[in-house]
Order: structure tokens, then C-alpha cells, then sequence
């Protein structure tokens, strides 16, 4: 079995003298066996690193959402479901970029497979050779729940 966890990923502001700028974003970066998946995802994708997690500081909506997404209803075994798990910094649009997974769930475990870079709900990179990963229930719903409710001390997703 793998061990899910997370980390603050922190994405500073930046202005420009020609008028760029990138906005700042807090966000939960997954790590799985102590490793940042970004990296992990980005090491296989190629590309760039600059993405936010799917829980996000100050948007508790969208964090709630993300939140249902990771963990399915309660009791809900047997589900399965394609989740956004990196975004665009700046407007969260599929259509700049994200990965995903899909999540599935039986009675004991939750596994994260078929990862993917895509751009649209059909326009999709799967990611060979990474994955799947397999998380006991309990922990991997303790460590979802932790990375959606780190507080406001931690830059998280205050509610």
C-alpha cells in the first residue's frame, strides 16, 4: 500500500515591468510515499511545474468540490471518477492545463491510475508508467481530509 499525505505548495506573486503578472496561490501539494506527485507528474509529462493543487486557499467551494470528487459519498463503494488534481494558477481552466486521475474505490482501498495531462474532458495525455497507487481507506481518507482543511495558519483551505 502507498501513504498519502501533503504539503503546502506556494506559488509567490510576480509583477513585470511590460505588465505580466502571476498571481499568488496557496495551495496542497499530494504526496504519495513522502514524494510531491506534482514532481512526479511533471518528471513524466515533461513541461512545466507551474500548477496548484486542487484544494486552494480561499475558494472553500471549489475545495468542497474537490473534496467530494477525492472521496465519493460516504460508504460509496465501487465508484470511479476521473479528478482534477492540479490546476492553473491562475484561473483553474482544464483548458490551460491540468492532471488527473481517476479515483476508484472498493471496500478497503482507493487507488489513483491513468493519470493524465489534458486540456479539455476529452483531450487527453495519459501518463504512462506512473501508477497505480493503492491507499487504505482510512488513511487516505484521513490524509484528503487533512490536506482540505489545513487551516488558515497553514495558508490552506480556510472555511
Amino acid at each position: 500500500m502507498n501513504i498519502l499525505g501533503h504539503r503546502k505548495l506556494h506559488r509567490p506573486a510576480t509583477n513585470s515591468l511590460g505588465g505580466a503578472t502571476c498571481v499568488e496561490r496557496t495551495s496542497a501539494d499530494f504526496l504519495v510515499d513522502h514524494r510531491s506527485l506534482l514532481e512526479l507528474l511533471v518528471q513524466r509529462a515533461g513541461g512545466h511545474s507551474d500548477f496548484m493543487g486542487c484544494f486552494v486557499n480561499g475558494y472553500a467551494e471549489e475545495c468542497q468540490r474537490a473534496l467530494t470528487r477525492l472521496l465519493g459519498t460516504p460508504s460509496q463503494s465501487g465508484f470511479e471518477k476521473r479528478v482534477l488534481l492540479y490546476i492553473c494558477p491562475e484561473c483553474g481552466d482544464v483548458g490551460c492545463g491540468a492532471y488527473s486521475a481517476v479515483v476508484r474505490r472498493d471496500a478497503k482501498s482507493y487507488f489513483w491510475d491513468s493519470f493524465a495531462y489534458q486540456t479539455s474532458e476529452r483531450d487527453l495525455n495519459v501518463l504512462e508508467l506512473l501508477g497505480p497507487f493503492v491507499f487504505e481507506a482510512s488513511q487516505y481518507e484521513n490524509a484528503v481530509l487533512a490536506a482540505a482543511a489545513f487551516d488558515a495558519s497553514d495558508d490552506g483551505c480556510a472555511r
